[in-house]
């Protein structure tokens, strides 16, 4: 008997939870395990001497509560000294339970009565676990959900719920007004009821397809409400269950009309600019042609005129130009245009022919010190790029006399380098220049400082870059960076 007694002991001592132990005659404790003194904080010679079971309550009705829970589990036994027959298990209750130091964490307490030889209560035996942690992540976790409720109800994206036959479980504010009711009113509605039957076809068909495949879904629809269409953009994603089936979808519409009305108007502005293009192209081609042809035949007659040399030069520029008219079109506005293989020095020894007049007229030299053998893949509308940086240097970068045109080989890149010797651009408007509406100068406002920005435009047509750093002493290079 003495060693079962014994092993009882042992047993209560190591419990993995707190066991405390009081006498109803006092109201004081009178045994608590290891794991109750760790827990309470106080000394085993403190607990030997009895503590008032009202300490370890952290307020008078925390206690009263207790007080009265174990007087409905039969307290009149040991009132009346009569057996206690009542052994169904207790229900567990969390109480605000008091350290030896004064502060308080959640226990989660069972009890039960102590009973003598007659089975009369003599104590009450209280096991209690520490559920201050659990409760923090409880606490934590309504505050997680009681945020992402507020979102998704103030949420201006359509957030709704719905079931494998298409029954709505739940649905925010937002998406409750796109269909004029409130989120009581919808909810256990069919999308037969909220919607036409051609976008009731397209959402039960998404919805198969999710139930069977378990993958999530996206697609844009329009929608006639009233006297309007909207856009909506929508995702459909699956619910799972711990099992993994998919139990629900959840839907996130969003009103998409605005973008959509803007993708239209641009869509129609591009068909108009390819309109106005080819009416400006067909309209200029005659008279350009006219203007060629005269010159041309001036040419004859007066050889050494340069008047007349610089007509037919700059005619014969703007066919070309002319023809090239689709092509730049979709340079400027950042498409795919068809590009081939060219000889560098070939294109830009072309080039420097149709400015022999002016370098003449300005004194001023055109070197073009390029390798026989570097090829680029472009357009050969990137040319235009190339005389707009000769004819800027030509007019701004006189007093330089020079120009070079240089070209380096990288690694995936060959940059294309024209050097003057004029006066250098200050380092604050490097960046500026190849913006539309910036001039290099601002002594002369003939033009509409659309240039560079065109020749921008060119190189990013072709994947590349631009840019312009110093020229030492003097001077500038502007230049091209094309991939290879």
């Amino acid at each position: 008997m003495e060693d079962l007694r014994r092993h009882v002991d042992d047993t209560l001592e190591f419990l993995p939870g707190a066991l405390i132990e009081f006498d109803i005659s006092k109201m004081a404790i009178t045994y608590m395990n290891r794991m109750a003194i760790f827990l309470f904080e106080y000394e085993r010679s403190e607990v030997e001497k009895g503590i008032p079971v009202s300490e370890i309550f952290f307020t008078d009705e925390e206690f009263q509560r207790a007080r009265k829970l174990v007087e409905s589990f039969a307290l009149e036994s040991y009132e009346t000294q009569t057996p206690y027959t009542r052994y169904e298990k207790q229900a567990i209750h969390d109480f605000e339970l008091k350290r030896k130091d004064g502060s308080s964490f959640c226990g989660g307490c069972q009890a039960s009565f102590i009973l003598d030889g007659d089975q009369v209560p003599t104590g009450i035996r209280i096991y209690i676990r520490d559920l201050s942690e659990q409760r923090e992540t409880e606490r934590a976790l309504q505050e997680s959900e009681e945020k992402y409720r507020t979102l998704v109800e103030f949420s201006s994206d359509l957030i709704f719920l719905v079931d494998e036959g298409g029954i709505v479980l739940s649905v925010n504010k937002a998406a409750a007004k796109s269909v004029g009711g409130l989120p009581e009113e919808i909810q256990g509605k069919h999308l037969s009821q909220l919607f036409p039957p051609d976008i009731v076809e397209t959402y039960q068909k998404s919805l198969k397809d999710i139930f069977q495949s378990g993958k999530g879904s996206s697609y844009e629809s329009n929608i006639q409400m009233k006297n309007r269409t909207i856009w909506i953009d929508t995702s459909l994603n699956p619910v799972k269950s711990s099992s993994g089936k998919v139990s629900a979808v959840l839907g996130v519409s969003r009103n998409i009309t605005e973008r959509k009305l803007a993708e239209i108007k641009i869509e129609e502005s591009d068909s108009l600019r390819e309109l106005l293009l080819d009416v400006v192209t067909h309209d200029l081609k005659t008279p350009a042609s006219v203007i060629y042809g005269l010159a041309d035949m001036a040419r004859e007659y007066l050889p050494d005129d340069e008047v007349v040399e610089s007509i037919f030069l700059s005619s014969q520029r703007l066919l070309g130009v002319l023809e090239n008219t689709s092509v730049l079109s979709r340079a400027v506005f950042g498409e795919q245009i068809p590009k081939s293989v060219l000889v560098l020095k070939e294109l830009m020894l072309e080039l420097g022919n149709e400015f022999t007049s002016q370098l003449e007229r300005t004194e001023m030299s055109l070197e073009i010190q390029i390798p026989e053998d570097i090829k680029i893949t472009a357009n050969p509308l990137i040319g235009e790029a190339f005389k707009n940086y000769i004819s800027n240097a030509l007019k701004y970068a006189r007093d330089g006399k020079r120009i070079i045109i240089e070209a380096i080989e990288g690694n995936d890149s060959v940059m294309i380098g024209i050097k003057d010797f004029g006066r250098t651009i200050p380092a604050e408007k490097r960046s500026l220049i190849f913006e539309r509406g910036s001039q290099l100068s601002n002594k002369d406002k003939s033009g509409r400082g659309l240039g560079l920005a065109i020749v921008k435009r060119i190189a990013h047509a072709h994947g590349g870059d631009v840019g312009v750093e110093p020229n030492h002493p003097t001077g500038n290079i502007f230049y091209i960076r094309l991939p290879q």
